[in-house]
């Protein structure tokens, strides 16, 4: 057994305005001393007005590059998501539907789960260029061009890079994500990445369909893996998309990084309430 690096972080706005500042502070997540634990590094920028914080998460070296690229990320105009208020994991990737817009569609409507809606590529807008939008054998782009070839078979999504990736999105069944109470798929999020050389990433999932909830729960890559445990939360949430729930109960609680089985890496993520959860 390999040395475990084990890192804790508490995921608190005033610690990441501390970050954010540069002022010395004293943690107020508590440390694991018997084993040994590594900086971590950090990124600031600000986009559009909002303040944004990165931080990767270490992963173990893939073959030819081919590994995840996760991070944790800090966006001061985003909500409440499985990492508390105004954080999220960067890395994962998703075809959602999305809704029609006056200046692409010359109309404007929500998310109706029918032939109405329309798709995108972690928000960006999808336009079909060859078959029915959202028919089996249809090609699309992005509106802001990516160069990237992506194609709906019916079932999952692909997508091919200029680089000569291949990306699945709902191939497999975890990975489909369906609308609360309906068959129909809400989501595909990614399930394989691929190279040229035939190198891949595989990303498993879990979805509870009576929450309208989902989690990553592991990543695989030449004989690494990524693996994500989550929690109950009490600051629980609720809302609605045409009629089906969608719901936050959990929140991710760890990530710890192996490779053949041997953990090296492991961050503790630790939360603080401000007002009534």
């Amino acid at each position: 057994m390999k040395n475990l690096l084990k890192q804790s972080l508490n995921l608190t706005l005033p610690t990441l305005l501390v970050l954010l500042l540069g002022v010395p502070t004293q943690a107020t997540a508590s440390i694991d001393t018997s084993a040994l634990v590594g900086s971590t590094a950090g990124g600031l920028s600000i986009n559009q007005g909002a303040a944004n914080y990165t931080i990767p998460i270490t992963v173990p070296p893939g073959i030819a590059g081919m590994q995840p690229e996760l991070s944790i990320n800090y966006n001061s105009n985003t909500g409440n998501g499985q990492l508390g208020v105004g954080f999220s994991l960067g890395g994962s990737s998703i075809i959602h539907r999305c809704s029609k817009t006056i200046a692409t569609d010359g109309t404007k409507g929500g998310v109706n789960y029918d032939s109405n809606d329309r798709y995108c590529l972690d928000g960006q807008r999808l336009i079909a260029t060859a078959g029915t939008n959202g028919q089996a054998n249809s090609e699309y782009h992005t509106e802001i061009e990516s160069f990237r070839k992506i194609k709906f078979t019916g079932n999952h999504w692909t997508v091919k890079t200029k680089s000569g990736q291949t990306f699945e999105y709902g191939n497999t069944d975890d990975s489909k994500i369906e609308a609360q109470g309906k068959s129909v798929v809400r989501f595909w999020a990614v399930n394989k990445i691929t190279d040229a050389a035939n190198n891949s990433i595989n990303y498993v999932y879990n979805e509870d369909n009576d929450k309208g909830e989902y989690t990553l729960q592991r990543i695989n890559y030449a004989g690494n893996s990524v693996r994500l445990t989550y929690e109950d939360r009490d600051d629980t949430h609720t809302s609605y998309q045409a009629g089906s729930k969608l719901q936050q109960t959990k929140r991710l609680s760890n990530i710890t990084t192996y490779t053949n089985n041997d953990s090296l890496r492991d961050y503790d993520l630790s939360y603080q309430y401000y007002g009534t959860p």
